[in-house]
């Protein structure tokens, strides 16, 4: 069964990281790095709305882009409920546009990787880049294989909400295709509700970047120069030059 058909169930299993304290580490990011007021905001693959929300919850401007229908559904419904407004856009993350341009963007959960061709990433890059006003930041989180074998491990965790659990197994398959520079991501959800259980899994191809490569790809397309990178979502969580990193939350900047 497709997981994003059931996006209540994808929301909880994935509410484990904390939007608030997020959301701090990327108003601190602009407090360093920017001096262009930030009053709106672009979240690229928002999902279900999991840190959209909390931007708006701040009084900011939020456009969210996602390419999934149900999961916009899901996402507008909540801001709905919160009465919060959220324009959340159904859209490819390669090809979109909005109506005027944002001060900042962000992208969360490696969402970058799946695209799984490096000309559709370059894409990306430019769409993002016209999505924003000259100077503004891009703040993504990436995985990267650097340090593949690090993460190459199986997961489990259980979120709940009210009277609704659910478990998820996550594995990242150790082999890469050696012609496209692909890998397998695979998570299992299982669902409870009092006596009521799903299965659902989710099996998704991803691409294979290393660190090196993401920052020749950044500056092949020329729209972004970096600014700082970062190992977690901590102002001084600077990431060692020496590191061999399986995530990296990255600060660019709009030339």
């Amino acid at each position: 069964m497709e997981i994003f058909t059931y996006p209540a169930i994808y929301d909880t299993a994935f509410q484990f990281r904390s939007a608030e304290d997020t959301v701090d580490f990327i108003e601190e990011c602009v407090r360093m790095y920017t001096h262009i007021p930030v009053r709106s905001i672009l979240d690229v693959a928002c999902g279900t709305g999991h840190y959209t929300l909390e931007f708006a919850r701040r009084g900011y401007r939020i456009q969210g882009v996602d390419m999934n229908d149900d999961i916009c559904q899901y996402a507008r419904q909540k801001a709905t409920d919160e009465s919060l407004d959220v324009d959340i856009l159904c859209a490819d993350m390669v090809d979109f546009s909005l109506p005027r341009p944002c001060d900042l963007a962000v992208n969360f959960f490696d969402s970058l990787t799946y695209l799984t061709d490096r000309r559709q990433v370059s894409r990306h890059f430019l769409a993002v880049a016209d999505a924003l006003v000259s100077g503004g930041l891009y703040v993504l989180e990436i995985g990267v294989i650097d340090d593949f074998e690090n993460h190459n491990l199986e997961e489990v965790w259980t979120e709940r909400r009210r009277d609704f659990a659910v478990t998820a197994t996550y594995f990242r398959d150790g082999a890469i295709d050696p012609e496209c520079g692909t890998f397998i991501e695979r998570c299992a959800f299982r669902s409870t509700c009092r006596e009521h259980h799903s299965y659902l899994v989710l099996k998704q191809k991803k691409l294979a970047l290393y660190f090196y490569e993401f920052a020749e790809l950044i500056d092949h397309v020329g729209c972004f120069t970096p600014l700082v990178y970062f190992d977690d979502f901590a102002s001084e969580a600077f990431l060692p030059e020496d590191a061999r990193p399986w995530r990296v939350v990255a600060v660019l900047q709009k030339n």
